[in-house]
């Protein structure tokens, strides 16, 4: 995925000092420098952050089995909200923003400069507030007005959420971008909304589903019935959970399941965007021991970056798994423009790289993903305007030419790469 360089510097000092002063006011903090004090940070924010650490990485059952018990038993809950805001909301804050960037650059339009948009499950707002990021520092051309509604079941950290997203909004100069939080638990044995809910032009779930437990097929069924009654035509869905075996598969078996839907209901209006570019069997579930997720880099805030060195942990990659839906019956092509070629045709092949890119010898090794599914190739760089050309992780070829089977390929040439 490539992120740009606006939305990879965006969270430095500046951002640090409007969290420090947002969490003092929500009384986290005793004072503007308690973010850089060994002494606080080591008894009051490092025990939270290793132990939810642990437990957010979980591979063997859903995180939700270790995780709902700390959050309720936990002896000091306001610092446990305050380690969870301080250090997992801004990560998962750019992972979001990642993903609306990576639309910006395939031209994505909104089909409305007054939009309504959802998170469910929305804790602190990290996926409202990265919409936002990704709106200010990628060119994101969501609107100048909209709402957000805010679902989240715990009254405390939608509390939080609700505030701290009015607050980050503003510093943005998105004043017309406001916030109405719900606070309700969604019963799956119903319907995610009541029926006489509206409907929405962005429909966000960050890490919402490793914390249920329905399996994919019916949670496949009750998604496309929630899109139909309450997304609007033209509208997208954003799903991001975490890049963990069991997590990402499971995602992976709800596309499975979507598209299975789809074709059995004759559905011409959904339409998988990113960051499959099309309804293709899954290439990485095909294989028992394989699984499908993207990393970022970013500029850590400098407080976060003193946690990262006294926990002994390193966010400046994050990783994740996600998946991109639009409600349209409009071409790939049409939604996603920059996937055009430059002739007047459209691409007959489009292949992602989904892997960094190693040296061997003279080639770059990498994995490629595409209709015929996963494989690994190979290509020998070219020179444009005397310097090498560099493959990256997200790049999308177009029209390449491939010989060889799925263990061992080479591109021999391609018409662009996005």
């Amino acid at each position: 995925m490539k992120v740009p360089i606006s939305l990879v510097d965006a969270f430095g000092s500046e951002f640090e000092l409007q969290i420090a002063r947002f969490a003092m006011q929500f009384g986290f903090l005793p004072d503007i420098h308690a973010l850089h004090s060994n002494r606080f940070l080591a008894r009051s924010v490092i025990p939270h952050i290793t132990k939810l650490s642990r437990l957010f990485n979980r591979e063997e059952k859903d995180q939700d089995s270790g995780l709902s018990p700390y959050w309720k038993e936990s002896s000091n809950p306001l610092h446990l909200r305050m380690a969870y805001f301080l250090y997992f909301m801004p990560s998962n804050l750019f992972r979001v923003a990642a993903i609306g960037s990576e639309l910006s650059r395939l031209g994505f339009q909104w089909p409305t400069q007054n939009f309504q948009a959802i998170e469910l499950g929305a804790g602190p707002a990290s996926g409202a507030c990265g919409i936002a990021a990704a709106q200010n520092f990628a060119h994101l051309g969501l609107g100048n007005c909209g709402t957000w509604a805010l679902v989240e079941q715990d009254q405390s950290i939608l509390s939080l959420g609700a505030q701290w997203a009015t607050s980050y909004f503003s510093s943005l100069g998105l004043s017309n971008w406001g916030v109405r939080p719900f606070h309700r638990k969604i019963d799956l044995e119903k319907e995610f909304l009541p029926k006489n809910a509206p409907r929405f032009h962005l429909w966000l779930m960050s890490f919402y589903l490793n914390e249920i437990t329905i399996n994919p097929q019916e949670l496949a069924i009750k998604l496309l019935r929630a899109w139909k009654n309450h997304l609007h035509p033209e509208g997208i869905a954003i799903l991001v959970e975490p890049a963990l075996k069991l997590q990402s598969r499971k995602l992976l078996e709800l596309r499975k399941h979507l598209l299975l839907e789809i074709e059995k209901e004759k559905i011409k209006d959904l339409k998988i965007l990113l960051p499959c570019l099309g309804h293709q069997a899954c290439g990485a579930l095909s294989q028992n021991n394989d699984w499908c997720h993207e990393e970022v880099t970013w500029w850590r805030p400098p407080y976060f970056r003193k946690i990262d060195q006294m926990a002994k942990l390193d966010r400046k990659t994050l990783p994740f798994s996600y998946l991109v839906l639009a409600k349209s019956e409009k071409k790939l092509e049409e939604l996603l423009p920059r996937l055009k070629l430059s002739e007047s045709h459209s691409p007959l092949q489009r292949h992602r790289l989904v892997s960094p890119a190693h040296k061997e010898g003279q080639d770059l090794e990498f994995f490629l993903c595409g209709e015929e599914g996963k494989r690994r190739a190979r290509y020998r760089p070219f020179h444009l305007d005397g310097q090498d050309s560099e493959l990256q992780r997200g790049d999308i070829f177009l029209n390449a030419q491939i010989r060889g089977d799925r263990n061992s390929s080479r591109i021999i040439q391609f018409k662009e790469i996005v």
